[in-house]
């Protein structure tokens, strides 16, 4: 009883004490607190620029600038995939389509796009010379996209350095992302859904939107910490691609990013193209056809046959029939034949 006597008094008089120093104290503790707070990401903050190295010019020791001849590098472009003046490029179609997984047609696209755009436009130095044509960048950053090499592998050609090809890259597919991402990485409307249907009708498959296929995508830069969940049956890091496409090679559907582990049965189980079709949001039920003498109105799909069977994938090889029993049987019966008569040979 002394002991709770004692606690209720201690607190009761700390109560008292707090509620006689609510004021102005009270405030300035607060303050002071807060206060502390937050200088100390300031002062951890100065500590790193203390630490940082501070650019010093030329110096002794330091690497010298790599005195990179721009016009030299723009003019074998020109000279390798585009001719100059009235004469033909070296390279055709062929070999334009063979170094650049693209058309000549359809890199002039990117390239009439992307060259006015604040990453790619040449600009004045302080020093008075012009820095990298945007030409140069779009190339070396299509090399890179195209065969997968590292940055600076492009140096000797394109005469730009690692960090420039690099930002040009990553810039790059931002760039044809946000501009050409929401025209053609989309589902077709209800008109090209129909076109769709009616060339696949004409070639006798009613009710097909596209063929869906998986591939397995090479990781190189795989961080240790994810290589189990990432390696492939292959003994290789990776990642699954899923994708749907049209006979013009419009791929209006990708899925990207699922472990190299998994496979193509069950990759499908995490696509967006399986929760939207057993959601019921796609694709749409407004169009029947007949197929096999059964009348249906759910689309579908082209594939190979190793995915599970759903409503939405049909596979372009019919089942096999099931084997006939006839033959083993058979086979048996003359094998028990010639046993029994070798033992009574014997």
């Amino acid at each position: 009883m002394d002991a709770e006597h004692v606690d209720e008094e201690e607190i009761s008089t700390t109560a008292a004490l707090l509620a006689e120093h609510e004021g102005a104290d009270v405030s300035a503790m607060v303050q002071t607190h807060l206060s502390l707070l937050m200088a100390m990401p300031r002062r951890s903050r100065a500590k790193r620029v203390a630490r940082r190295r501070r650019y010093c010019g030329s110096s002794v020791g330091r690497r010298a600038h790599k005195r990179r001849d721009f016009a030299t590098g723009l003019q074998a472009i020109m000279q390798d995939y585009f001719g100059v003046g009235g004469a033909p490029p070296v390279y055709d179609e062929r070999d334009f389509e063979t170094r650049f997984p693209v058309p000549r047609a359809f890199f002039r696209r990117v390239y009439l796009a992307v060259k006015d755009e604040p990453f790619s436009k040449q600009r004045i130095i302080a020093t008075g010379k012009l820095q990298a044509h945007p030409l140069k960048k779009v190339v070396a950053a299509f090399r890179v996209i195209a065969y997968g090499e590292v940055a600076d592998r492009a140096d000797e050609y394109v005469r730009l350095s690692r960090t420039v090809i690099a930002m040009s890259t990553r810039l790059l597919m931002a760039f044809i992302v946000e501009r050409w991402g929401p025209t053609n990485l989309r589902q077709p409307n209800q008109e090209e859904l129909d076109a769709i249907m009616d060339r696949n009708k004409e070639r006798g498959m009613p009710g097909c939107i596209g063929s869906l296929g998986c591939c397995h995508w090479e990781w190189h830069q795989c961080p240790t910490g994810m290589a189990g969940a990432y390696q492939t049956r292959k003994d290789k890091r990776g990642i699954v691609i899923e994708a749907v496409c049209d006979e013009d090679l419009w791929i209006w559907h990708l899925f990207v990013g699922a472990p190299g582990s998994t496979s193509d049965i069950n990759v499908i189980h995490q696509s967006s193209l399986y929760l939207d079709a057993t959601g019921g949001r796609w694709p749409p039920r407004n169009r029947s056809y007949t197929i096999n003498g059964r009348t249906r109105t759910l689309p579908y799909y082209l594939f190979d046959g190793i995915y599970p069977r759903f409503a939405f994938l049909i596979s372009r090889t019919p089942s096999r029939p099931p084997r006939s029993r006839q033959r083993p049987t058979a086979f048996k019966r003359r094998s028990g034949s010639t046993w029994r008569a070798c033992l009574a040979s014997s």
